[in-house]
This record gives structure tokens, C-alpha cells and sequence, in this order.
């Protein structure tokens, strides 16, 4: 029994050592193994503050900053990413707040090119002044976002809501432990394992490539839609309730923009806006317009780069002064 407990306390040292010298290893050679997927966990591990809430369980860290795939990002001191601003409102400025998630946060562009920031450029080209706040925050579902609103977007006091809707954001409110968020946040290995796990996995089962797995989201009974339903009319009935107006767009998923194979997701977001007396703008068919990948922010990563934040701001725009 001495000689096995011997074994196994040198198997364990052993393994203890390998796994610290392979973390160490990758933490040297990192940027050899940078791509999308190892960049956003960066900015998990990086700018994301978890929070005990079960509705919203992290928010950008306030006052933190870092370069994220190859882009400087800074959190202002309310944990948005946009300039600095009073919350207090300033006379003669009217107030617009943008929710969403890493497509508003402006995941892989600079923060002049980002949807609201952008938005704020163009209202501000004629006479009457504006401010429009960046609660955009990657990772985030419509539940999120929501909830978001309520604890820090609704005491700002905004002139207009703007809610930019994206094919995922019906998925489930993500659920992590303490430990393993501490274990998750720290360890470059486990970054790239997962990684490496997640392309695998993709391979082997078509379930979890991006159309399919999107498509699964909204299915009769999916996990997460009626939770997503239910946020959104309330969001609806908060800003009806404060004399707020909310305006909905549907962002498209730029893999395919032509014969889109995600209508169901465009179509349940429309339904639904009509169904609570929201405006609604749908930003594909301007977007499908161009060449999908020349709206890719990397060939690997297609979040919205600068020209697709430009035109997203400009159909927003339109629809602003239509509605």
C-alpha cells in the first residue's frame, strides 16, 4: 500500500509538472496560436466582471482596457465601451442607448467604427445633438441584454432604445461556478484544448456547424425561446411604460446572405416586434447587397468589420426617421 501511494503521489507530481510546463509553454508561444476563438476567451478572461446573478452573470469591467485580435478596447467607468459620459443627461443632447451583443460592442473593429458610435457621427451631422451609449456586451442573449437595461440602461434616462437582434440570441443564459470560471480565465492550455475540441466537434457532427446549430435554436420547444419572448416584451412594455421608443434590428448572419438559410430567425424576431407594437427594421437585404466576406472582420470570423457597421448604422438611421 506504501509503495501505491508512493506511485501515485509521483504519477500526480508528475502530471502536475507536465500540464505547468505546457501552460507555460503556450503562454510564451501564444501568439503562434492566436485566432478568433483563443482571442475571444482573452476577452473573457480580460475585460468580463462575473457577476452572482443568474440572469446576468458578467459585464465589461469597468475602466479595464486591452488589445483583443489585433484591436484596442476600452471600457469607459459604466462599463460600456463608448466615451465618457454623465449620467446625468445634458441639456439640448438627446440620449439613445444601443443594446446587443458582440456585433454593438464592435468585436474586431475600432471603437470609431463601432454601430453606435458610428450612429452618433450621423445624428450629429445636422443640427440637433446627440449621444448614443455602446451597452453592447459579447456573449450576451436578448435575456441578458434586458436585464442589462434594467439595472444600469433605464436609469440613464434615454430618448430612444435600439436593439440590434442577432440568430443566437436565443440561446440560453450561460452558467458558470466560481471555480470554473477561475479555472477558465487563467489557463492558456485549456483555451486552446477547447479550441481544438470545438473545431473537432464541428468535423465530426454536423449538429454543431454554424448553420445547423443555429437553426436548432429554434426549434419547437428549444430551451431558451420562450425565456427570449418574454424579455423582449417586457423590454417593450418597460420603454411603452417610460414613454421610451424602442426600435428592433435584425442582424443577419453573414456566412450566406443570399437564399438565407436563417429566415426562421429573421421571421420569429419580425413576428414578434409586430406582435408588441415595435419597429422593426430587418438589415439584411441592404447588407446582402454586398460581397459577404468583404463584410467579414477576418476569413475566419465573420462579425461585421467597418463597412458592415457603417451600413448597419446607416438602415438604423433610416429606419429612426421613418418610424
Amino acid at each position: 500500500m506504501k509503495r501505491i501511494a508512493i506511485n501515485a503521489a509521483l504519477i500526480t507530481l508528475s502530471v502536475t509538472l507536465a500540464l505547468a510546463l505546457a501552460e507555460l509553454a503556450v503562454r510564451a508561444f501564444y501568439p503562434r496560436f492566436a485566432n478568433y476563438n483563443l482571442e475571444m476567451w482573452r476577452y473573457f478572461a480580460t475585460l468580463k466582471e462575473p457577476l452572482p446573478d443568474k440572469d446576468l452573470p458578467f459585464v465589461n469591467f469597468p475602466n479595464k482596457e486591452g488589445t483583443f485580435y489585433g484591436v484596442r478596447v476600452k471600457i469607459n467607468s459604466q462599463g460600456f465601451r463608448c466615451n465618457e459620459f454623465s449620467p446625468e443627461k445634458t441639456a439640448g443632447k438627446k440620449r439613445i442607448v444601443v443594446l446587443g451583443d458582440s456585433l454593438v460592442f464592435g468585436w474586431g473593429v475600432a471603437q470609431k467604427d463601432t454601430i453606435p458610435q458610428v450612429l452618433e457621427n450621423k445624428l450629429n451631422s445636422g443640427a440637433e445633438r446627440y449621444e448614443v451609449l455602446n451597452m453592447g456586451v459579447g456573449n450576451y442573449n436578448s435575456t441578458m441584454e434586458v436585464e442589462f437595461f434594467k439595472k444600469k440602461g433605464l436609469a440613464l434616462r434615454p430618448d430612444m432604445v435600439i436593439l440590434v437582434y442577432f440568430v443566437n440570441d436565443v440561446e440560453p443564459i450561460p452558467r458558470l461556478s466560481k471555480l470554473g470560471y477561475q479555472i477558465k480565465s487563467r489557463s492558456y492550455l485549456l483555451a486552446i484544448l477547447f479550441d481544438r475540441y470545438v473545431k473537432l466537434r464541428s468535423r465530426l457532427n454536423t449538429n454543431y456547424r454554424w448553420c445547423n446549430y443555429y437553426l436548432s435554436l429554434y426549434n419547437p420547444g428549444a430551451p431558451a425561446l420562450a425565456d427570449n419572448r418574454a424579455a423582449l416584451k417586457e423590454l417593450a412594455g418597460l420603454c411603452r411604460e417610460n414613454h421610451i421608443p424602442l426600435l428592433i434590428a435584425s442582424y443577419p448572419e453573414l456566412h450566406q446572405l443570399d437564399d438565407y438559410p436563417l429566415s426562421v430567425a429573421t421571421d420569429y424576431i419580425r413576428g414578434l416586434t409586430a406582435e408588441v407594437g415595435v419597429p422593426f427594421v430587418d438589415l439584411r437585404p441592404r447588407l446582402a447587397a454586398e460581397d459577404p466576406k468583404s463584410l467579414w472582420v477576418s476569413v475566419e470570423d465573420t462579425h461585421g468589420n467597418a463597412k458592415a457597421c457603417r451600413i448597419v448604422a446607416e438602415e438604423i438611421l433610416d429606419a429612426m426617421t421613418a418610424n
